[in-house]
Formats: C-alpha cells, sequence, structure tokens
C-alpha cells in the first residue's frame, strides 16, 4: 500500500516540477518569450514612482515615495501579519487503517490574519527599490499557458498581489504566484492582460521583508558636513548657538562656539556623538510613545528648509528602575521620523545625557 502511495506521489512530483522547468525555460507549450530584449512591465516615466502596494501572505507593506535623486523621501509602512489557528486537522475517514491515515495527514496551512503594522523613513534599499521599478523589467514573460501551468505556477489562487502607482497616474496591478523551482525568482500575472512575467527575486525579496530590510536607522535626515549651525536647547530653558566651522574641508571641520573658542573639543566631541544616534527600533503604530510618556531632555535645532531638528527622551523603565536608581529607555525623534518616538540604544542616551550638562550648563 505504501509503495504504491509513494510511487504515485514521486511520478506526480515528477510531471510537476517537468512543467515548472519548461514554463521557466519559456518552450514552445508555453509561449515563453526569451530575454533577449529588455521585457518591460511598468514604466513610471520621468516623474517615478508615488506608491508601491504589498500584499502577502504572511506580510504587508505600502511604500510612499516624495521627490526624486537626492531629494527623494519615502515612509513605508510595513508588518507581518498575526498568525492565528489553521483550520481542524480532517478526521481520518472509517475505522481501518486511522492510525495511519491519521500519520499520513497533511499538516492544516496556517491561516495569517490582520498585520501588525509599523510606520518609518525608508533606507537605502528603498532607493534600490525605486530605481527597480524605472523602469521594471521581467526576466521571461509566457502568453497562452495551460490551466494546468498556471496551477503549477501558483497563479490560479495566488495568495500575493503587487501594485505601483507612478506620480503620472499610471498603474501596474500584478497577482503573485510561486517561486520558480530552484530559484528565488518569482511568477507574477498582470491583471490588466492576464500576461504570466517571471520577476527577479530582486524585485520582492525587500517587500517581503520590508519591516526589517526597508527601514531607515539614521534618523538625522541629512549629512552632518551639510549643517552649518545649531541651536542646543535644554527644558530648563537653557541654549547655546554653535557653528560649524571649516565645512570646506571635511577631515577637519569641526564644531564650536564663537564666545568659547576653547571649548571647542568638547563641544565638537558632543555633536559628533549626537549625530551618531541610530534607531534600534521603531514602536508599532498602536504603541507610539506619546510626549506625556517620554521627558524631552534635549533639543537640536538646525537651519534649513525641512527645519530639521533632533530631540532626546528618556522613560522610565519601571521594571528595571529601583527604588533609590532610576533606569531609561532612550528614544530620539526627528523631523525624518514624522515626530514619532523611536528607541535608540540605552548607552548612547546615557552618555548624550552625561555629556550635554557639560556643554548645557545652566
Amino acid at each position: 500500500m505504501k509503495s504504491t502511495e509513494t510511487a504515485i506521489y514521486a511520478l506526480l512530483l515528477v510531471i510537476s516540477l517537468g512543467v515548472a522547468w519548461d514554463a521557466w525555460q519559456g518552450g514552445t507549450d508555453s509561449g515563453g518569450e526569451a530575454a533577449d530584449s529588455p521585457i518591460v512591465l511598468f514604466d513610471p516615466g520621468s516623474g517615478g514612482l508615488s506608491e508601491l502596494h504589498w500584499q502577502g501572505k504572511k506580510a504587508v507593506a505600502t511604500v510612499l515615495f516624495d521627490g526624486k535623486g537626492k531629494k527623494l523621501r519615502s515612509w513605508v509602512s510595513a508588518g507581518k501579519r498575526v498568525k492565528i489557528d489553521g483550520p481542524a486537522s480532517p478526521e481520518a475517514a472509517g475505522d481501518d487503517d486511522s492510525a495511519e491515515a491519521e500519520a499520513n495527514a497533511k499538516p492544516p496551512e496556517p491561516v495569517y490574519g490582520e498585520p501588525e503594522l509599523r510606520s518609518f523613513p525608508g533606507g537605502k534599499q528603498v532607493t534600490e527599490l525605486m530605481e527597480r521599478f524605472s523602469p521594471l523589467v521581467a526576466l521571461r514573460r509566457f502568453e497562452g499557458l495551460e490551466p494546468a501551468t498556471i496551477t503549477e505556477m501558483g497563479l490560479d489562487e495566488a495568495t500575493g498581489s503587487l501594485s505601483a502607482k507612478a506620480a503620472s497616474g499610471k498603474t501596474l496591478k500584478l497577482v503573485i504566484g510561486n517561486k520558480a523551482y530552484g530559484s528565488s525568482d518569482t511568477y507574477a500575472r498582470d491583471e490588466s492582460s492576464d500576461s504570466v512575467y517571471l520577476l527577479s527575486s530582486k524585485v520582492l525579496g525587500s517587500l517581503r521583508s520590508a519591516e526589517s530590510r526597508l527601514m531607515e536607522r539614521n534618523i538625522l535626515g541629512f549629512d552632518p558636513i551639510e549643517a552649518t549651525s545649531v541651536v542646543l536647547s535644554s527644558p530648563a530653558g537653557v541654549e547655546r548657538a554653535l557653528r560649524h566651522e571649516g565645512t570646506h574641508d571635511e577631515e577637519n571641520a569641526y564644531w564650536a562656539d564663537p564666545s568659547s573658542p576653547n571649548e571647542h573639543e568638547s563641544v565638537d566631541a558632543f555633536m559628533k556623538q549626537l549625530f551618531q544616534l541610530r534607531a534600534t527600533a521603531y514602536p508599532k503604530d498602536d504603541e507610539r510613545l506619546t510626549d506625556t510618556e517620554v521627558e524631552t531632555i534635549l533639543r537640536a535645532s538646525f537651519p534649513g528648509e525641512e527645519k530639521p531638528y533632533l530631540e532626546l527622551g528618556r522613560e522610565l523603565d519601571t521594571k528595571r528602575s529601583k527604588e533609590d536608581e532610576p533606569a531609561w529607555n532612550w528614544h530620539a525623534r526627528t523631523h525624518l521620523t514624522r515626530g514619532i518616538w523611536v528607541k535608540v540604544s540605552r548607552n548612547a542616551g546615557t552618555e548624550l545625557s552625561d555629556n550635554m550638562a557639560k556643554v548645557l550648563e545652566p
């Protein structure tokens, strides 16, 4: 009995792999088109992309674009779907061989619910993603596929979708299927034409893991060498204006207070430490901290069209705190994080707080 079932499963597997391989190779039966010239699915034009939306079985992502080139800004909302209980396992039919049937029963597919989203500015991989869509090129194109091949490609009951919108208003909607046998390249079907394409793994890879791969951890929003001045202030009302000297020579540039030139070493060290602040985690959208939960201890305001700023704050860690020794969780926010408090390392926050006392003395 088992040997017969094994032989049948083996035969079906060979047939399945053969169909997938033939489709990937673009044989005459599947209508595959060789990639001798670029196969353009979508060209957003000179205005570039304005939106990207990914809906997967396990995760989702939305990327909003603003600007191009060095002025490109992006905002990402992404998260994993919450895994919930799957369907009940089918009961073994009849009394005979029930133990064997239960042992060989295919485990139920997990069911995923709504995603837990977190929002953050996009990093360098978002810029690379936009470049891949300018234009979006496929590895292969298939026409006139048989229903069996469509099924093997996972496009008859697809669980994923990708849509793009250009600044010009032009749109693209793709149904996402299975990965091609032996690779991470993925089959996709254009909803407007029913044409099937093979997409490079680089197109969807970062979207599938957007929550980690697209995140910008440098929350400053500009190159430190571009800053010409800053005003540091504390909640106590103490302010100090600093200038960035020698910006024409990046290696020898330094921060100083024109009224106290002898203190430039400690001031410069503090500013460089401030510029090295990085986000360690962005909160989920429904777990963002409010100003009543975070105590702001420092604000750095820079000149510029976007009115860039950086604020450092702390939140009491009730689990780690002792009666006579408070412990803090450290957070920061900037114009780039859209005012959302993001977590930074405890060491960085503590060191900046300690050194701030030397730079901002009441």
